[in-house]
């Protein structure tokens, strides 16, 4: 008889059913445990009914072929309690170890969603992607919306802590950062997360296809864009922005200037580094505007 299960009592091999967006049930299996995270298994059964321990597809692991999978297990690694919602039917012990590095988050209500969604592709395949194709539209401009910097360090204030980076042909990495990052960290959370703001809103004005255009031998060409690698394209910006106000502004006015066959990567840890250094934790900020290479729409219009 199915019963609710308590994320206490959880054990390798349980089995749950999960209800589905349709009404349906699917099914899940537990496949590992560390700690507080489990390797889950979604199964090929989906029904209108709880399925019993007896069912043999629950001893099964779904295979996704939708859009660009071929053949994939649908396992995923989930953190957390088992969501109330879920039904416990019984347990299935495994005969040997699963593998899979695949990490979803929490674990919520959308695990064991998979095999839904193949059944859509299977069967309301072109309703299916047209869903998908609609809501990556809407994710998209939402997106383009969303691209506006938070409040920003001043500038004088953001180019002197950049002036403090010390170029040295005997310099490691670490050894150029230090003075700015030693100099950030003496200031709040708040200065911190300013400075990150505004090298970001920077680093994004100089994502353009003109600016890509003009970074040497690996300059973007329309033609051979396959070439194009995006995050020497990122590390290109961060060495504009490290030679100083003077060299960005330049740049920004004609993307000629772009520095050629040269990047500094390093620069984009300057304000992590100093907020772990003021806080002793790790830096977890999501700034206005993203930086990536390809994330200025208009810019590469």
């Amino acid at each position: 008889m199915a019963k609710e299960m308590s994320r206490n009592t959880v054990s390798i091999g349980d089995i749950f059913a999960v209800s589905l967006p349709d009404g349906n049930y699917g099914a899940i299996r537990v496949a590992d445990e560390i700690d507080n995270s489990y390797l889950v298994i979604t199964t090929p059964y989906i029904g209108t009914d709880i399925p019993s321990i007896e069912n043999e597809l629950l001893g099964e692991i779904l295979l996704q072929n939708r859009f660009f999978y071929n053949n994939d297990k649908a396992l995923v690694w989930v953190e957390g309690k088992v969501p109330k919602e879920v039904v416990y039917i019984g347990n299935i012990p495994l005969s040997g170890k699963i593998i899979c590095s695949s990490f979803r988050g929490k674990w919520d209500n959308s695990v064991g969603i998979e095999v839904f969604l193949e059944w859509r592709w299977e069967y309301d395949r072109e309703n299916f992607e047209k869903e998908i194709q609609e809501e990556e539209k809407r994710i998209n401009e939402e997106y383009k919306k969303s691209q506006k910097p938070k409040k920003m360090m001043k500038d004088e204030t953001f180019w002197s802590i950049i002036s403090l980076l010390n170029f040295n042909d005997k310099n490691d990495e670490e050894e150029i950062l230090e003075p700015a990052v030693h100099t950030l960290a003496k200031m709040s959370v708040k200065d911190i997360k300013e400075f990150e703001e505004a090298l970001s809103y920077k680093l994004y004005l100089l994502d353009t296809k003109e600016h890509a255009k003009n970074i040497g031998e690996y300059s973007y060409d329309e033609e051979t864009q396959d070439y194009f690698s995006a995050d020497l394209f990122l590390y290109f910006r961060c060495s504009v922005i490290a030679e100083g106000k003077e060299c960005f502004e330049l740049t920004i006015k004609n993307p000629r200037n772009m520095t050629k066959d040269n990047s500094f990567e390093p620069l984009l840890s300057l304000a992590s580094e100093a907020y772990t250094r003021r806080t002793g934790k790790e830096f977890e900020y999501i700034t206005g505007c993203d930086y990536e290479s390809f994330s200025n729409v208009e810019g590469w219009n």
